[in-house]
């Protein structure tokens, strides 16, 4: 027997299921009346903001939706600047949204309680206090709306706030605000899905429950992986499962060095987050497979694949992610400072199962970016 000690903290409440977005009156109303409403520029255009203000209506509502697709601490900042208007604090915080809306709300949320500016946040477990927040997500993939993690832009890094008080109390989970999601950017996050619940796995903090979860959702992932630009309704409804399955595995056992060398393709190159993900995985995957190489074995099983490395990169050209890889132009320097700051990122090298050095980092990017 393997004793395997697990600490499992979820504390929120997951509601799931077509047409939940209805119950968002009732949700809201169980905190108070006055509501910060976060969204994404594209809520108006799709008639979403409409929607979610007929249902808020009786409640005292501010809406931003000044959010970048790296939401920004100066963002927060200015969030921060208009609640101040209202006339009474204010109670919750709604979400409606990608990843970007949430992580954004969650930094506002603990901003705002706490008192602090979110450039004071950054870290684990730094949190006095939050606001709640209902998570409202509107693509599969980042499963934010599950975790206790914000990702905020700061002097053009990408930083993490890593605290259970951010963790949605609410994640209110309507897969059919996903099904007008644009083909590139369902590839886009389902592939970021697809990061969160093979690094939980390979996490070295994984535990049987992250298993369950990971096997899960990988489960309700595979049959979808080589047509994600071209998704019926039952797909996006059963992606919708497996990313707020990621997050959940994420949040138990974390992610790793594939979002830790990733942040630099985002932040200095503009590659939207999962696209990032999904050129590193194949090289560190096959990196990780030396230190447990059953796990390797298992989630190519889970994918129908004989290979995890070699259906990760069948992907990458299935999706023209290679194409991505002209755009980014780095030199020798550059490398050593990429994977210094991957190496001394601590909340992720905790949870790999294979400890690198910087010397191995760079060769990694190097594999990535084929300049060996």
């Amino acid at each position: 027997m393997q004793d395997i000690p697990f600490v499992v903290n979820q504390n929120q409440a997951i509601v799931f299921g077509t047409g939940v977005l209805d119950q968002l009156p009732q949700r809201v109303a169980k905190f108070g009346k006055r509501v910060l409403l976060c969204t994404g520029r594209s809520a108006k255009q799709r008639g979403l903001l409409d929607r979610t203000m007929k249902l808020l209506e009786g409640f005292e509502v501010v809406h931003f939706d000044h959010i970048s697709p790296n939401p920004k601490a100066e963002e927060v900042a200015q969030a921060l600047a208009l609640m101040k208007t209202m006339d009474a604090p204010t109670d919750v915080v709604v979400a409606v949204g990608g990843g970007s809306i949430m992580d954004f709300a969650k930094a506002v949320a603990a901003s705002y309680a706490s008192q602090r500016p979110v450039t004071e946040l950054f870290g684990v477990d730094t949190v006095d206090r939050a606001l709640p927040v209902i998570a409202v997500p509107t693509t599969h993939g980042t499963g934010s709306e599950v975790t206790k993690y914000a990702i905020i832009t700061h002097q053009g890094k990408k930083l993490a706030i890593s605290d259970t008080k951010i963790l949605p109390a609410v994640a209110l989970i309507d897969p059919v605000l996903t099904y007008s999601m644009p083909a590139e950017v369902a590839v886009d996050t389902s592939l970021d899905a697809l990061s969160h619940l093979t690094e939980a796995y390979f996490s070295a903090l994984c535990n049987p429950v992250t298993e369950a979860f990971a096997e899960k959702g990988l489960a309700y992932m595979a049959p979808y992986v080589k047509t994600l630009n071209n998704l019926n309704e039952e797909g996006h409804y059963y992606l919708t499962l497996a990313s707020m399955m990621g997050g959940i595995a994420i949040n138990l056992s974390g992610s790793g060095l594939v979002h830790a060398m990733g942040y630099p393709f985002t932040s200095e190159f503009g590659v939207p987050h999962g696209r990032a993900n999904a050129l590193i995985m194949p090289a560190l995957f096959k990196f990780n497979a030396e230190a447990v190489p059953h796990k390797y074995a298992k989630l190519s099983e889970l994918l129908n694949s004989e290979d995890l490395s070699t259906l990760l990169k069948e992907l990458n050209h299935l999706y023209g992610y290679d194409a991505e890889l002209k755009h980014i132009t780095v030199d020798e320097a550059k490398l050593q400072r990429w994977a210094e700051g991957v190496v001394a990122n601590q909340r992720l090298m905790r949870s790999a199962p294979r400890k690198p050095t910087v010397e191995q980092v760079v060769a990694l990017y190097k594999q990535v970016l084929a300049l060996e």
